[in-house]
C-alpha cells in the first residue's frame, strides 16, 4: 500500500524547504495546510496590505490560493513571475491572518515556502551579503560593523549618501538606516565593561543569546536585559553567535538549518541551560526550530527539548519593575508586531504586565490598529513599509500615547524614527526597559 505524496510547490528541490509545518492542528504538509483555507474572508480585515490595496490578490487567501495553484501546476510560475514577487514581497509575515483565522493558517510560512521556490533575492544584494557574513563569518561581520561604525562617525557615509555614491555602488539602503540607528554605538563589550557586568560567570545558570540589534546597534538594552536576569541568576553571554533566522527568512533554508544544528551541539555541551533572547522574532523562531527537523527524528527531537528551554524578556521581569515609574505621565500601549505569529504566551505576559502596571492609562489596541513591520521589512523591494510605519504612528497620535512598548529592539528603533517624524510627543522603547 502506498502513501500519498501530497503536491509541492518546487519538487525538484525538496532540501530547499520544510518537509512539515508545525501548526496549532499538528504537523501538516504545506499543500495539506494550504487546502485548510476555506476562504471566509476572516484575514482581510486584518492584513496591512489588504487594508492598503484592496486588491484580493494582495490578501491573505488570495496569497494561499496563488501557492495553492502552483502546487497543483495551474499556474505557470515563469509566465506569473512579477505578480507572484510582488505577492509574496509585500507580505510582512506578521501572522495578523493567522490569528484571524478560525483554522490558524500560517500564510507567513506559506508565503516563505513561496519565496524559497521562486528563490527571490528579497534584500538589496550588498545589504543581503553582508548579513550573510553573519553566518557563515561572524568575526568579520563584526570587524566590518565596527568599520562602518567608524566611517559614519568620520561623516563618510552622510557624504556618501549625499553625493549619491552610496547608491551608485548598490548602497542605497545605508541612508535610511544611518537614520534609524543611533548616533553613537559603542562595542557592546566596553558597555558591560563600565557597567560591571560579567559576561561569562562561574557556575552559569542562564544563557542569554542577545539579538542582532541588542549586540551591534543598542548595546544599552543588552546591558538592560543582564542586569534583569543577574537578579536571579548567573548569566552567560553567547555574544556573536547567529540563531539562523536571518537565513530561514531571507536566505537558505539548508544554512539556517545547519547554523541551528551548531546552536543545538553547543547548547547541549553548555549542559542544556535555559536560554533567554531579547528579540520576540529570534524566540519564536527558535520555539519552533523543531520543523526544520521533521525528515531526522535524532535532531528533531533536540530541538524540540531546546524550544523548551526557551525564554523571553517577559519571563524575568521582577513583578514591580524598577524603571516603570518613569513611564507612568501619558498612556502607554502595546506594540505586537513580529514574525509569523502576535498571540501565544509572551504576549499575553507581556500584556498583562503593562495593564497591571499602569491600569487606565494603558491603551488597549483595535484590531486595526497597525504594528510596526517586523525583521527589516523596510528593506524589502516592492514593499508598504512607509504607509505601515505611517498608521501605527497615526494610531498612537490617535490614542495620545506617550511610550510605546515593542518586543524588538529594531521594531523600537524605526518606530522611533517616525514618531520624531510625525508625532515627537510620543516614543517607542523595549518592553524590558521597564526594569531600567
Amino acid at each position: 500500500m502506498f502513501d500519498l505524496i501530497p503536491p509541492q510547490l518546487d519538487p525538484l528541490h525538496p532540501k530547499r524547504h520544510l518537509t512539515l509545518l508545525d501548526t496549532p492542528f499538528g504537523e501538516r504538509s504545506v499543500y495539506d495546510s494550504l487546502c485548510f483555507c476555506n476562504r471566509c474572508g476572516s484575514c482581510q480585515q486584518a492584513c496591512p496590505t489588504y487594508w492598503l490595496t484592496h486588491e484580493e490578490t494582495f490578501s491573505p487567501r488570495g496569497r494561499n490560493q496563488l501557492a495553492r495553484l502552483i502546487a497543483e501546476k495551474k499556474l505557470n510560475v515563469k509566465n506569473s513571475r512579477p505578480l507572484l514577487e510582488r505577492a509574496v514581497n509585500s507580505c510582512l509575515l506578521c501572522g495578523r491572518c493567522t490569528q484571524a483565522c478560525a483554522g490558524k493558517i500560517p500564510t507567513a510560512e506559506h508565503m516563505l515556502e513561496l519565496r524559497r521556490t521562486l528563490q527571490l533575492n528579497t534584500l538589496p544584494k550588498t545589504l543581503f551579503t553582508l548579513l550573510a557574513w553573519r553566518t557563515k563569518h561572524p568575526h568579520l561581520f563584526s570587524r566590518l560593523v565596527r568599520l562602518g561604525a567608524f566611517l559614519r562617525a568620520c561623516g563618510l557615509v552622510f557624504m556618501a549618501n549625499k553625493t549619491g555614491l552610496a547608491r551608485l555602488c548598490g548602497f542605497g539602503w545605508v541612508n535610511y538606516a544611518s537614520q534609524i540607528l543611533p548616533r553613537r554605538t559603542p562595542p557592546l563589550a566596553k558597555v558591560l565593561k563600565q557597567q560591571g557586568i560579567s559576561t561569562a560567570p562561574e557556575k552559569s545558570t542562564l544563557i542569554y543569546l542577545p539579538s542582532l540589534e541588542a549586540e551591534f546597534c543598542i548595546p544599552d538594552l543588552a546591558a538592560t536585559v543582564l542586569k534583569t536576569a543577574n537578579q536571579k541568576h548567573r548569566t552567560a553571554v553567547w555574544g556573536n553567535t547567529p540563531s539562523g533566522l536571518f537565513d530561514y527568512v531571507y536566505g537558505d533554508l539548508r544554512q539556517s538549518r545547519r547554523t541551528v544544528k551548531r546552536l543545538l551541539v553547543r547548547w547541549e555541551t553548555a549542559g542544556k541551560l535555559p536560554l533567554l533572547t531579547d528579540g520576540i522574532d529570534v524566540y519564536l523562531f527558535l520555539s519552533r526550530a523543531g520543523q526544520l527537523f521533521t525528515a531526522w527524528p535524532k535532531w528533531h527531537k533536540k530541538a524540540q527539548e531546546f524550544a523548551k528551554s526557551l525564554k523571553f524578556v517577559t519571563d524575568i521581569l521582577p513583578r514591580h519593575p524598577a524603571g516603570a515609574e518613569n513611564f507612568k505621565n501619558a498612556p502607554v500601549r502595546l506594540d505586537k508586531g513580529a514574525l509569523f505569529l502576535r498571540e501565544g504566551k509572551v504576549f499575553d505576559k507581556a500584556q498583562t504586565t503593562l495593564k497591571t502596571l499602569f491600569k487606565k492609562n494603558f491603551v488597549e489596541c483595535l484590531y486595526k490598529d497597525a504594528d510596526s513591520p517586523a525583521f527589516g521589512y523596510s528593506f524589502v523591494r516592492f514593499n508598504c513599509a512607509p504607509e505601515i510605519w505611517l498608521r501605527a504612528v497615526q494610531s498612537t497620535a490617535r490614542t495620545q500615547t506617550g511610550t510605546v512598548f515593542t518586543l524588538s529592539g529594531l521594531s523600537a528603533l524605526e518606530l522611533n524614527f517616525y514618531l520624531k517624524k510625525f508625532y515627537p510627543s510620543a516614543k517607542a522603547d523595549h518592553f524590558v526597559r521597564l526594569n531600567g
